[in-house]
């Protein structure tokens, strides 16, 4: 057990930052301010339909973050050299300024995260966990198993004391055609209702417009839930400049859609 008044020194912090983007910047001002940046014990979701630009996001978060703290990429639907020559080409045709970490095994189960969380902190000062991607974890997917995954990716954040970013594909929709991105919702990610619940912060990124329509130079990430910073219901969509798969903020003036 353990006393508030030997907690006083963290709650004040928290409580000074409440509301506030704190924790690591993800290097988008516009995200930071909506989510409140990426806190430590916290579990963030990113999804969205295949190939609309979720991996290329948390490829372009960890090459801002990876600059000036460690991160550990579990990459398990690229090979290590395919994720680096992105975050080289993201990062200017470079990676020499990047603290990286990539697990070595690709057949791994979300037993083995631990494992690898605690390698990693040994190796390095591994500020930030970012899987890619959940599905690739399990089996069969059962909502037993995802439910178990989850509680695992939320148990390991608080106690590594890190912000965990894991990737996430959506429920396959009956009709596609008529599915609008703009109106999914956390309830769509693949899996039980306990992801969402779990999670503290949820987004999805697509490359189509608020009309669905496919952008060639624009992607879009929409706010689903900030467990500890305020959702404005009517200002959830951020716009971003899109140039093979780097992800570079717009102008204010710009970037919001309503």
């Amino acid at each position: 057990l353990i006393s508030i008044l030997e907690l006083e020194d963290d709650i004040n912090t928290v409580y000074e930052t409440w509301g506030k983007p704190s924790g690591l910047k993800t290097g988008y001002p516009q995200l930071d301010e909506k989510i409140g940046g990426l806190k430590k014990g916290e579990v963030t979701l990113i999804g969205g339909e295949t190939s609309n630009g979720k991996s290329a996001l948390a490829a372009n978060i960890a090459c801002n973050v990876s600059k000036n703290k460690g991160v550990l990429f579990i990459t398990l639907e690229m090979l290590q050299a395919e994720i680096g020559a992105r975050l080289m080409h993201i990062n200017g045709g470079s990676v020499a300024d990047l603290n990286i970490l990539f697990q070595a095994e690709y057949k791994i189960d979300y037993k083995d995260l631990e494992p690898l969380m605690k390698r990693a902190q040994t190796m390095g000062d591994v500020e930030l966990v970012i899987l890619d991607y959940m599905q690739y974890l399990g089996r069969g997917m059962t909502l037993d198993e995802v439910a178990r995954m989850s509680k695992e990716f939320k148990s390991l954040a608080l106690k590594y004391a890190v912000p965990f970013i894991v990737i996430v594909s959506l429920r396959k929709a009956d009709n596609k055609s008529k599915r609008m991105w703009k109106d999914i919702e956390i309830e769509e990610f693949m899996g039980t209702a306990a992801i969402g619940y779990d999670a503290d912060v949820a987004m999805i990124v697509s490359r189509k417009d608020e009309l669905n329509e496919f952008q060639a130079d624009n992607v879009y990430v929409k706010i689903l839930k900030t467990r500890n910073n305020k959702l404005d219901w009517d200002d959830r969509i951020i716009k971003f400049a899109w140039k093979d798969t780097k992800i570079t903020q717009l102008p204010d003036v710009w970037a919001k859609v309503k």
